[in-house]
């Protein structure tokens, strides 16, 4: 399991089970949500070009959202590369006519298990766990209210607060507390910060908005920067 950092946002690429997925890509300049009047981030740091990546074997996108279903930089990848989505991502990227293999969660060539937010009023909070020959990953970008986790050998989480009035959306990214939560119900040997960037915002969305970023690892949550790696070995490699 090697978990490389491509950005301060949430972009990873992941080899497990010696495929390389790369995940929730978003390498453009900027993303806008509906309108630039009523939400645009930036990001503050060099991103990594498409041609900087090398083999792509799978790219898996865990939410719609334009930060990680990003249509400017997906549509920069090849089309034969598999992509591996829960239905309403894979419904969004179907309408570009570009991917020609979209792939439900339960036909990945790898298990992975989507636990849900336990709300059909929360598409935010979901969380994913990877099955590997190395152990068990598990990816909540937003953090997760699931309360019945598993045990787990890593878990990837944001220790940022952001949050919006309710009638745009509520608590976004549920920070560190939960994170140190997800630490605890799941045992991880390991867990690492991600969707933590301090982007520059602009819009409705951005004046509205309450955050509360966290420096560097804390309580046994660790930071890495774009272009760190981590590898997991299970007991018995």
């Amino acid at each position: 399991m090697h978990l490389l950092k491509l950005n301060d946002d949430s972009s990873w690429m992941w080899t497990l089970n010696g495929k390389r997925y790369l995940v929730d890509p978003w390498f453009t300049p900027s993303q806008v949500d509906f309108f630039p009047w009523f939400s645009e981030q930036f990001h503050v740091t060099k991103q990594p070009t498409i041609s900087e990546l090398g083999d792509i074997d799978f790219i898996f996108v865990s939410h719609p959202f334009t930060d990680h279903c990003n249509k400017e930089t997906l549509l920069q990848l090849d089309a034969n590369i598999p992509i591996i989505a829960d239905r309403s991502v894979r419904k969004k990227i179907a309408k570009w006519a570009h991917f020609k293999n979209l792939v439900p969660l339960e036909d990945a060539e790898i298990s992975i298990e989507k636990l849900g937010s336990g709300s059909l009023l929360d598409p935010v909070h979901n969380a994913f766990v990877f099955h590997t020959n190395a152990g068990k990953l598990l990816y909540a970008p937003h953090g997760t209210r699931v309360k019945s986790l598993p045990k787990v050998d890593v878990a990837i989480s944001t220790t940022t607060f952001y949050r919006l009035p309710f009638w745009i959306g509520g608590t976004i990214n549920l920070g560190l507390a939960n994170a140190q939560g997800i630490r605890e119900i799941t045992s991880a040997s390991m867990v690492f910060t991600t969707h933590d960037e301090q982007k520059v915002g602009k819009g409705l969305v951005e004046k509205l908005a309450k955050k509360k970023y966290n420096q560097g690892s804390s309580s046994g949550i660790q930071k890495l920067l774009a272009g760190e790696s981590f590898i997991h070995s299970s007991k018995s490699e």
